[in-house]
């Protein structure tokens, strides 16, 4: 299968990859399965900024959005998708940013369909020409509701994981601190969060540098870190993988996420096993994963009998449908902010 070489991250559940080229493309549609291209939020933020400000957009390497464009303008098959991006970036308040949400949508949507040789020449002006170009309908319904309850379970998972963080996160303290985690999830949250579980396994486990997704090394704005976080499972879990993306979206797709950070797909590289289980029309129940075992406070007795402990818990699981108690994991959370001196 070839691909096409391009400067941003590109993931699939293959892996780091390239963006598909026509031949892969027209095999997927052929298939029934319609290639999307998932951005991340600093993409998007990037194609915003130079759609705004040109030339003189700042912190954007332009050379990018020119390659991006370059692509979808040759490959016109191959969807580019801002929505889980803009959810992100429009839901950092209480409520829901409607405002912020469309204009992001009119800068993004002007970015797909100008022609290429004026975006190239930077021979427009968006606040002059966006409305000539196709107008998206007005969002219906609350656009966060395909995503609140995986959003608010990540978000509590983390939240445990930082109140054993901040307890100890010495070589005598590790299997403590990852069979608490689990034993949580299980009789707690009712639900075991895999990526979740992978990150504490490495923060109990000795990997200093995954410390900072729980702010750990920033105590100043935890929550909006944790969110941040959250969000950064949902994309690494979600929008590179076909099975859970078209659950959510109720489609057939094939997706690839595009981003401009591949930090965090460090920790679901070298899996030795995946389990995945389906729990009939409910998606996000159960799943276990397991990775090189490469943690220096874990010697191989401890991941023998937690590898053990996971599959039996799997098995005893496999029938559970997961239910989501939106109110008892509204209480939980704000248990475990008051925990982690997180105000309200």
């Amino acid at each position: 299968m070839k691909h096409v070489n391009f400067s941003y991250n590109c993931f699939s559940e293959k892996g780091e990859v390239s963006l598909p080229d026509k031949v892969f493309t027209a095999s997927c549609l052929e298939d029934g399965f319609q290639p999307i291209v998932f951005l991340d939020s600093c993409v998007c933020l990037h194609i915003i900024k130079v759609v705004e400000h040109k030339r003189k957009a700042q912190g954007v390497n332009i050379q990018r959005i020119l390659a991006l464009k370059e692509y979808i303008t040759k490959y016109p098959e191959t969807r580019i998708d801002p929505f889980f991006a803009f959810l992100e970036l429009c839901s950092q308040k209480e409520s829901f940013d409607f405002e912020k949400f469309e204009d992001f949508r009119h800068r993004i949507d002007f970015f797909t369909q100008v022609p290429i040789k004026i975006f190239k020449s930077f021979n427009y002006d968006f606040y002059r020409d966006f409305f000539v170009f196709r107008r998206i309908p007005p969002m219906k319904g609350d656009p966060m509701e395909p995503v609140n309850q995986i959003l608010k379970n990540s978000y509590c998972t983390l939240l445990k994981i930082r109140s054993l963080a901040t307890k100890g996160l010495t070589k005598s303290n590790a299997e403590y601190n990852i069979d608490a985690l689990a034993d949580w999830m299980t009789n707690e949250l009712n639900i075991f969060r895999g990526a979740e579980y992978k990150l504490g396994m490495n923060i109990f486990g000795g990997n200093t540098e995954f410390r900072k997704m729980i702010g750990l090394n920033k105590p100043k704005d935890v929550k909006k870190k944790l969110k941040g976080t959250a969000w950064d499972m949902f994309h690494s879990k979600f929008t590179a993988n076909s099975f859970r993306i078209s659950e959510i979206l109720q489609k057939a797709i094939y997706p690839f996420f595009l981003t401009s950070d591949a930090n965090l797909f460090k920790i679901f590289q070298n899996f030795s096993i995946e389990i995945v289980k389906d729990g009939g029309e409910n998606f996000v129940t159960s799943f276990v994963m397991t990775s090189d075992f490469s943690y220096p406070h874990l010697d191989d007795t401890f991941i023998e009998k937690n590898n053990k402990k996971l599959f039996y818990l799997f098995v005893n699981r496999s029938n559970h449908q997961h239910l989501f108690n939106e109110e008892k994991v509204d209480r939980m959370i704000s248990e475990l902010e008051a925990e982690n001196n997180i105000p309200f």
